[in-house]
């Protein structure tokens, strides 16, 4: 099962827990040690600690072993005692280590952080981000050596850069910017700076462009073109890298009229 299936089936696994008590298995991080990388954003994991927490736990597949675990903290809100819900664990393929782990904020209401172990080796390789209930931010761990080589990067809960580190050295050296959901334009880190070397536009086609006719946006190809001044770190999203020279052929003058014939 893919990766995006296996999530998508993590959500959907999730039943209503029934009463339980007890710890849940460990589980093994991810590492961010890209140090061109923004910094992932912080959670308090504590919130999936069983200390001083009301743990509910299901058993979805009757196997008679809790696949469930959710854990509720007693907060104040306006006076009263309330749980809220500040972490939930799931063992989706019911062999006992935790696959999916889903933090929640401060209210129980939103979530801030899920992890996943997309091929159910007992280590994430999955890490989501959110903010206010958005996704913001992808975490993944391609080759399963417990360190971040893929990061995504949402606005609006739509995809506007991915980076990459293809040589596994721990530096982005790859950064591909979205427009509009389209492959916008790559740059490449050529001499292992950390920084982009040179820039490429993604191509357009007619087929790609809303109503086949559209023109592209953004001006000609930039490839092999670095942006001023160098090399330069990734520019935010909306920036994109100069256009190649303008080198368009002026349009041949119209042929000019024949004159009416002469009438005899």
């Amino acid at each position: 099962m893919s990766k995006a299936l296996l999530f998508a089936a993590a959500s959907a696994a999730l039943s209503t827990a029934s009463l339980g008590c007890g710890s849940t298995p460990q589980h093994s991080e991810m590492v961010n040690s890209a140090s061109n990388a923004p910094a992932s954003p912080l959670v308090d994991r504590d919130k999936c600690n069983d200390r001083d927490k009301h743990v509910i736990t299901s058993d979805t597949n009757l196997d008679k072993k809790p696949d469930v675990w959710k854990f509720f903290k007693t907060v104040d809100v306006g006076g009263q005692k309330t749980e809220v819900l500040s972490c939930k664990q799931v063992d989706l393929n019911h062999d006992g280590k935790i696959d999916m782990v889903t933090y929640y904020d401060d209210t129980g209401s939103q979530i801030v952080m899920e992890e996943l172990d997309g091929d159910l080796d007992g280590k994430f390789d999955m890490t989501v981000y959110y903010d206010k209930g958005k996704r913001v931010r992808d975490e993944l761990d391609t080759n399963f050596d417990q360190r971040v080589d893929v990061w995504k990067y949402y606005e609006d809960g739509k995809l506007v850069r991915i980076e990459y580190d293809k040589n596994n050295d721990g530096k982005v050296d790859e950064w591909d910017y979205y427009e509009g959901g389209k492959l916008d334009r790559i740059g490449y880190d050529d001499t292992g700076s950390g920084r982009v070397d040179r820039w490429d536009r993604a191509p357009e086609t007619e087929e790609e462009s809303p109503g086949g006719n559209a023109a592209p946006a953004g001006g000609g190809a930039a490839g092999g073109e670095k942006p001023g001044g160098g090399a330069t770190t990734p520019p935010p999203a909306s920036t994109t890298p100069p256009p190649a020279s303008d080198t368009k052929a002026a349009a041949k003058p119209a042929a000019a009229a024949k004159p009416a014939a002469k009438k005899k």
